[in-house]
């Protein structure tokens, strides 16, 4: 499988947030497991492929900026393939291809599963675009790009929370919790490489369960991560205050793995503007979690 890849230097730019750091990992991981050979110089890679940011205005230009950037190598470098991912090519898809021709394999956020044969094809000299919405999980290895002791273990993709403001529901869909077996399972297998600290992410970390489980599960698999051998710290990410679960707190007080912080998104405090943004919690409510 993916003959033509092997041996073939890639280069990743992964933009955005620690969850588009989680999906380019595991691009890595299929690159790897094709007999690629990973670069940091994109004038050596033959592939280029840039995970981009869709969310806010300075991330679409960011973005933009860094395909054109790569496009460069195809006549400075060794570049064969250019290939941009991610968010803003899942939210803009056929009008960037029309302003940027030289992208040779577009993918949206959730079809990585068909990067390699698409990548293979583009070798050959045929163009590739995908971004029909799919919302099913990878399960493939990762090349971690953190520390050596720390890693990022996405609980679930998506968000069911409408922002007035926000665009990920557009981009990623609703809220799709990954199965806490498979949570762990990953966990077990970062601490079998030297993992130290593992650190829940998602779009929304305390919906999780919900869809799966009929309840938020969020506390449980805190719990069991702090159970695993090895594990030493768990940190928890992107913590949406409204409907807050209470247990959450119970797991962070009683746990000694648990780190007794929460990053949690508070984007306003006035209720008026809590409405217009669709937050659905109030001042009271918001300083009665605090």
């Amino acid at each position: 499988m993916a003959q033509k890849l092997q041996g073939k230097t890639v280069g990743m730019i992964a933009l955005g947030c620690v969850k588009n750091r989680v999906d380019s990992e595991q691009m890595l991981g299929m690159l790897t497991n094709a007999g690629c050979i990973i670069t940091d110089d994109p004038a050596k890679a033959e592939i280029l492929i840039v995970n981009t940011c869709g969310f806010i205005a300075p991330a679409k230009e960011e973005a933009i900026d860094t395909i054109l950037e790569m496009a460069e190598y195809k006549q400075t470098g060794k570049c064969r393939v250019l290939c941009a991912t991610g968010c803003l090519t899942q939210r803009y898809g056929e009008t960037l291809l029309d302003e940027i021709p030289e992208i040779d394999v577009m993918l949206g956020v959730n079809q990585y599963d068909k990067l390699l044969p698409m990548l293979e094809k583009a070798l050959d000299g045929e163009k590739g675009n995908n971004t029909t919405v799919s919302h099913h999980f990878m399960e493939c290895g990762r090349v971690l790009t953190t520390p050596p002791y720390s890693a990022y273990i996405k609980t679930g993709d998506g968000c069911d929370n409408r922002c007035a403001y926000c665009a990920i529901p557009l981009i990623r869909g609703n809220h799709r919790s990954v199965p806490m077996e498979k949570v762990l399972e990953e966990a077990e297998g970062l601490v079998a490489v030297g993992v130290k600290e593992i650190i829940v992410i998602a779009q929304d970390t305390t919906y999780y369960g919900k869809d799966l489980y009929g309840e938020r599960k969020l506390a449980e698999l805190l719990r069991r991560l702090c159970a695993i051998e090895g594990v030493e710290w768990v940190r928890l990410h992107y913590a949406y205050p409204t409907d807050f679960p209470q247990d959450v707190i119970e797991v962070l007080r009683d746990e000694p793995k648990m780190c007794k912080y929460l990053d949690i998104p508070l984007q306003h405090i006035a209720d008026n503007v809590l409405s217009a943004m669709r937050r659905r919690i109030t001042k009271a409510e918001t300083e009665a979690l605090v």
